[in-house]
């Protein structure tokens, strides 16, 4: 059986130069001896190796990378390693020990250079015509690579967003660094979260995560940013103070974020607290520069905890049904309207000849596939939200973090890495009358991104919840952004006493 050992490497890479010369004159000295010499330019060669890292299941960094496979289809690939593993091959196969002299090995590099100076003499001619055009216009290539800036990194959820963030790559497109900031995080959580995340590949060589004491140097250079800060609900507390005690939060957080990020930074706020008020306090206080409406919430993860309950009452797959829509200022009240939430289904429309002849060999219908709202099968299920309640008492806590993350992270693929302008998701942003919503703030809705922002779904069916109305949602998130420290007393629970002693009746003696 022949085998072919093939060599691959980058076009300026001494190694790869003196590792092809090797092969060569193996070849020319053992007839049998069959190798391939496949040559990257410097600036493809990390995407080339990542992808022949993915296909075979290899973990190779460096140039050249050299493996062996058999003369025939479908053989495997079987991984040899780099340079010095190739040298150490020859020798235990082939007793094999080459010297190179320097002149000999100079002219050889400088071979293997000039792929690489023409390209770069092409770029100046090209870049040198341009600039003697002035009718031209600038033409700027799409950004490839982003940098993500996460503040509040001390929450659990970190742990389930970074996971997320580093293995999404979609052809060029991949996220090359992370900065965490958290004024509370202690360095011993920093680093288990570094060791912990270390494991997943990208293409881009050293730290991708990386933890600042300063904010501003991580908003300097972020394309996106992440804000878990919130302060979390104390039923002892006023519910005027608690979101008082936000609103100082997000004032502080805006002076930095005004001071330092590039203007046309976007901000995601997870559910976590009171997410949509924090989120139109920020954008309240952001400068005019900055772009408002890149400021958003991602509150999918409310429809994604209810789907499996709901599939469940409506018996249909899971697969096939679509999460619900969330109205409302996310974090103080909602509503998921289950009535309109669309879910696949197929209808089978039979030919009028199916009447007539049953024993028929010709097709007797047709299937068609339909969308449709659930509202039809619920019928209406009164019991539906005590199941989702009882189920998320007994939840485990990671698997509400878990919607959460899975939710952020769907934006983000969405947002920077794959754009799909039909795609709808349910999305905290500011409103613009569509729907008939005039809140001067964040408000969740169906939303879709046209390539520049988020704007309203405004074809989407209006929820048909018949207690709870949209007009309600605004007041009551118009009357949230007004609220004053102190107002609204604290919650006191009642627990009614179920162990108080049967009153006995006497009977009266005469």
């Amino acid at each position: 059986m022949s085998v072919r050992i093939v060599i691959a490497g980058e076009s300026q890479c001494d190694m790869f130069a003196e590792c092809c010369l090797i092969a060569d004159h193996l070849s020319q000295t053992l007839p049998q001896f069959c190798y391939e010499r496949i040559e990257q330019p410097v600036l493809e060669w990390r995407t080339w190796l990542m992808k022949i890292n993915i296909k075979n299941g290899w973990h190779h960094q460096e140039s050249p990378i050299v493996w062996k496979e058999c003369l025939m289809k479908g053989s495997k690939a079987y991984y040899i390693g780099s340079a010095p593993d190739f040298l150490e091959y020859c020798h235990s196969y082939y007793l094999l020990d080459m010297f190179i002299s320097a002149d000999k090995f100079k002219g050889l590099v400088d071979n293997f250079k000039q792929f690489e100076r023409k390209l770069q003499m092409d770029r100046i001619d090209v870049a040198e015509k341009s600039s003697e055009c002035p009718i031209a216009e600038e033409v700027t290539s799409p950004k490839q690579t982003f940098v993500i800036c996460i503040s509040g990194a001390s929450c659990p959820l970190t742990m389930y967003l970074i996971n997320g963030l580093l293995e999404y790559s979609r052809g060029n497109k991949t996220i090359s660094k992370i900065y965490m900031y958290d004024e509370d995080c202690s360095e011993e959580f920093v680093q288990y979260i570094e060791e912990e995340c270390s494991y997943v590949g990208t293409k881009h060589p050293g730290k991708v995560l990386k933890f600042v004491d300063k904010i501003g140097l991580g908003l300097t250079h972020a394309d996106l940013m992440i804000i878990m800060d919130h302060v979390p609900f104390e039923e002892d507390k006023p519910i005027g103070t608690w979101l008082d005690e936000n609103r100082r939060l997000m004032y502080n957080l805006a002076i930095m974020i005004n001071a330092s990020a590039n203007r046309s930074i976007y901000i995601v706020f997870p559910n976590l607290g009171p997410a949509c008020f924090n989120a139109s306090v920020l954008m309240h206080h952001l400068t005019s520069t900055i772009n408002k409406k890149n400021v958003v919430v991602a509150t999918n993860d409310i429809g994604l905890g209810m789907s499996s309950t709901i599939a469940e009452i409506a018996d249909i797959p899971l697969r096939n049904m679509y999460t619900s829509p969330v109205w409302g200022f996310v974090g103080i009240n909602h509503l998921a309207d289950v009535r309109t939430t669309v879910h696949k289904y197929n209808s089978f429309e039979p030919y009028s000849r199916y009447n007539k002849v049953r024993n028929s060999s010709l097709n007797i219908g047709v299937v068609t596939p339909d969308i449709r709202t659930l509202e039809y099968l619920m019928y209406f299920d009164e019991t539906l939200w005590v199941k989702i309640t009882e189920k998320n008492q007994v939840l485990d806590k990671e698997e509400i973090p878990l919607n959460k993350a899975t939710a952020v992270n769907m934006l983000i693929k969405l947002w920077l890495l794959e754009a799909e302008p039909d795609y709808i998701v349910n999305l905290g942003i500011h409103c613009d009358g569509s729907f008939g919503l005039t809140f001067n703030g964040i408000f969740s809705q169906p939303a879709r991104w046209t390539g520049k922002e988020w704007v309203p779904a405004s074809n989407y069916m209006l929820p048909k919840d018949p207690y709870v109305k949209l007009p309600y949602l605004q007041n009551m998130a118009e009357i949230m952004m007004k609220l004053k420290k102190g107002e609204l007393p604290p919650i006191v629970p009642f627990y009614p006493c179920s162990c108080k002693p049967k009153l006995i009746h006497k009977k009266k003696i005469c």
